[in-house]
């Protein structure tokens, strides 16, 4: 048996509220809320500088994004943030999200990457 939605959950308290003790009713209304709550991921507050996709700059080099080394380049992206900030960026559903701001190590995670002897995968010329 599946659960039913939140909403149908509480409707089913409301109409059991001369069943139970009001104690036990708000109880199992604020563990269905908290358990509803959990799941919505907030967006990461707003801040006023432009994001920059890595996507968007991969573009802005020539570079196709979907190809297998894009993935390779926003790993070392991560990690060199991290370096440099203590901790990765703040990720939003489960992308990191960057802004302009991240731009100058973006180019030199660019750099680093092309210094690599094999060629970039996906790269246009």
């Amino acid at each position: 048996m599946t659960a039913l939605p939140p909403g149908e959950q509480l409707e089913l308290l409301d109409k059991a509220k001369n069943l139970l003790p009001t104690a036990e009713l708000e109880q199992r209304a604020r563990h269905i809320l908290d358990e509803y709550t959990s799941l919505i991921k907030p967006e990461p507050p707003a801040r006023k500088e432009p994001r920059l996709t890595i996507s968007n700059f991969l573009r802005s080099k020539g570079f196709e994004p979907m190809k297998r080394n894009a993935l390779a380049f926003g790993t070392r992206l991560a990690e060199n943030y991290r370096t440099l900030h203590g901790g990765y960026p703040e990720k939003y559903q489960r992308a990191f999200v960057y802004y302009e701001s991240d731009r100058p190590l973006m180019e030199e995670t660019w750099q680093e990457q092309e210094k690599e002897a094999e060629p970039v995968e996906g790269h246009v010329d």
